[in-house]
């Protein structure tokens, strides 16, 4: 039994930049003054820590942080669902519903997320899509479950018991990601880490951290199962 977690900026799609703008405008907001976000990372972090992080470089602190956090994803959900239907630069990253079909068809396999977006947020951007029903969301783990991504995978085990059986491991989990987090996080409860050359990390970088699968994208049906199972040997149902 597999229950395989995908993250999904840059690995399983693209919102061409309509997300990072939607959070500077609610950002802005929140602080009550213009918030440039230019220069920082959003890559493989959740989205309160995203809010924290850019907060807090904008003199935002003390008693105040926690609420404008709260504002800054409240406010970002509203500005980005309303984007939504204008969405012209967003994209399915190539192969993605094709793996997605395919892993629908194998037997013992579980289709979830592992990411930073907060629940409503990655239904927006999966729903854009049309692609939001093939995950299983309680199985799923995101950045309104904990700001520490780091925190996530074993969370994702406690549910996959919870739902599965109390005999499920780590080692059953695989984590499908762009970033270095994605590559990292699982170390701890011995997840599959299968890293993907779609985001914004250089290939050479995701490669140095070991993963237990490269791949430059997921373009290639067969390649994909291969290094996500390893020879696992779930059958299509």
């Amino acid at each position: 039994m597999r229950v395989v977690l995908f993250d999904i900026d840059g690995t399983l799609l693209t919102t061409g930049g309509a997300a990072r703008g939607a959070f500077a405008r609610a950002l802005s907001e929140a602080a009550g003054h213009p918030i440039d976000p230019a220069g920082y990372s959003f890559s493989g972090k959740t989205d309160p820590q995203i809010a924290r992080d850019i907060l807090e470089a904008n003199g935002v602190g003390g008693e105040r942080l926690a609420g404008c956090i709260e504002a800054s994803i409240r406010l970002y959900l509203k500005y980005f669902e309303a984007e939504r239907p204008r969405l012209e630069q967003a994209r399915l990253l190539p192969g993605v519903r094709e793996l997605l079909d395919a892993l629908a068809e194998r037997e013992g396999v579980h289709t979830a997320l592992l990411t930073g977006n907060v629940e409503q947020g990655a239904r927006i951007k999966l729903g854009h899509f049309g692609i939001t029903g093939y995950f299983d969301f309680a199985l799923s783990c995101f950045g309104s479950d904990d700001s520490d991504r780091y925190r996530l995978p074993a969370l994702a085990v406690v549910r996959a018991q919870g739902r599965l059986g109390t005999d499920f491991e780590g080692r059953q989990l695989v984590i499908v990601g762009d970033s270095k987090h994605d590559v990292l996080c699982g170390r701890s409860v011995r997840a599959r880490a299968v890293a993907v050359g779609t985001g914004w990390t250089p290939a050479a970088t995701l490669r140095a951290l070991g993963p237990d699968a490269f791949l430059e994208d997921l373009s290639h049906t067969g390649r994909a199962l291969a290094a996500i199972l390893d020879g696992d040997g779930a059958a299509a149902r």
